[in-house]
């Protein structure tokens, strides 16, 4: 014996009235019994179901479903940029919400894959909660030519044209993950110097004090991985307040810098590659992509998808925008007069910029740099009267950046 609520007999009659066939209701009245198959056929709307909707009119039709599981398939993007990729490619955000790519995702197993350690445990290179902007800095060198990265037509163009350079320098924040990019013909010890100090006066002159380090690999364009060239270099940045450090011949530890150099192929030398022909047009993509950089979505831990220039306001930076305004700089330009007063019989990979420092002094050293920054200002100058084209998209970074990082550097080094 069972007992049951009086409401739910009534819906149980509603149910038979409803659903049985007379013909059923006939032998039901008669002492025949009904086959397990014909219960099972007339009376299975009894059966303990689950209501759940068998549909949703707000959720994604196949079509759409399609093509957020292609794109995962493709890419391994998380549900969060898979939204954001759709809104740049223009498809309704109303549409393709964050819930609906999440739920989706879900349904069709599709979990982004991991490269986990044995007991899959994650452990961050840096505590990047307590850390603050630029006190952690990272920088390498990227080679552009790259046949596992670029086209044939791309590769040939780079790679023939003596007029486009190969490749790059990068510093990027740990914290921010900003930026800094320069480009230069040849890999030099001295360029590596000049290059960081250049950026480190950059970050001096928008009101950035704090003591810097800077994490570095073995390679020859900075110091081999010798400690006693170490010292020599970091005698060279006290005076900035700033240390370098190099891996150790770990690469892992350049995670953060290496996995920025595939945005670089993806997003720039690749799409933009075919618009670019001479220098003038590398210097003016280039610019804009060091500003597009700093001021596009960012997935990496703590960065919940904020541009660079949004997490670096986000700590209380007001002047975020000027600093992400970096300068294009192609090194040959500016730095190829101290190279010249260089003993040629000193390889690369000695560091040559110190035997300059026995020569010239600090003193003449400041003045040094004055020269150049004046001689970049000069330049700049020059190559915007003759494109127009790149004066309208940075006019509001040149007056508010460049002209007032002329003599900060200077004012920088007297100060120490």
């Amino acid at each position: 014996m069972f007992s049951c609520h009086r409401n739910t007999v009534s819906n149980i009659k509603k149910l038979v009235n409803k659903n049985i066939k007379t013909k059923v209701m006939e032998i039901l009245t008669t002492d025949r019994y009904l086959t397990f198959e014909e219960i099972e056929n007339n009376f299975n709307f009894l059966l303990n179901r689950s209501t759940r909707p068998k549909s949703n009119k707000k959720s994604l039709n196949q079509e759409e479903k399609k093509i957020v599981v292609d794109l995962f398939v493709n890419s391994n993007y998380s549900y969060r940029r898979i939204a954001n990729h759709l809104k740049q490619q223009g498809k309704d955000t109303a549409i393709f919400t964050e819930g609906k790519i999440r739920k989706v995702l879900k349904d069709n197993q599709g979990k982004k894959r991991r490269t986990r350690t044995v007991t899959g445990q994650r452990r961050d290179l840096y505590d990047y909660q307590a850390i603050e902007a630029f006190e952690c800095l990272q920088y390498d060198t990227k080679h552009i030519l790259d046949q596992h990265a670029l086209p044939q037509a791309i590769y040939d163009k780079f790679q023939y044209l003596p007029n486009l350079p190969i490749y790059q320098w990068t510093i990027i924040d740990v914290k921010t993950r900003i930026r800094f990019l320069a480009w230069s013909h040849s890999l030099s010890s001295t360029f590596g110097m000049q290059f960081l100090t250049y950026t480190i006066n950059w970050l001096r002159a928008h009101g950035i004090t704090r003591h810097i380090k800077i994490q570095c690999d073995m390679g020859s364009e900075f110091y081999s991985g010798s400690k006693k060239k170490q010292a020599i270099w970091n005698v060279e940045l006290e005076s900035y307040n700033a240390e370098i450090y190099d891996t150790e011949g770990q690469k892992w530890k350049q995670n953060i810098i290496e996995r920025s150099h595939r945005i670089d192929d993806e997003w720039f030398y690749c799409p933009r590659g075919t618009f670019i022909s001479t220098r003038n047009e590398f210097i003016f993509e280039a610019q804009k992509w060091i500003i597009n950089y700093n001021n596009r979505p960012h997935y990496g831990k703590y960065m919940a998808g904020a541009t660079p220039q949004q997490k670096l306001s986000s700590l209380g930076y007001y002047n975020s925008n000027e600093i992400c305004n970096f300068p294009c700089l192609i090194l040959e330009d500016f730095f190829t007069i101290l190279q010249n007063q260089l003993d040629p019989s000193y390889a690369q990979n000695v560091l040559t910029f110190y035997h300059l420092q026995k020569q010239m002094g600090y003193l003449h050293l400041v003045g040094f740099f004055s020269m150049i920054f004046q001689l970049h200002q000069s330049l700049l100058r020059s190559f915007l009267q003759h494109h127009e084209d790149f004066l309208n998209a940075s006019r509001d970074f040149q007056e508010k950046s460049i002209f007032h990082f002329r003599l900060s550097p200077v004012r920088q080094l007297n100060q120490h």
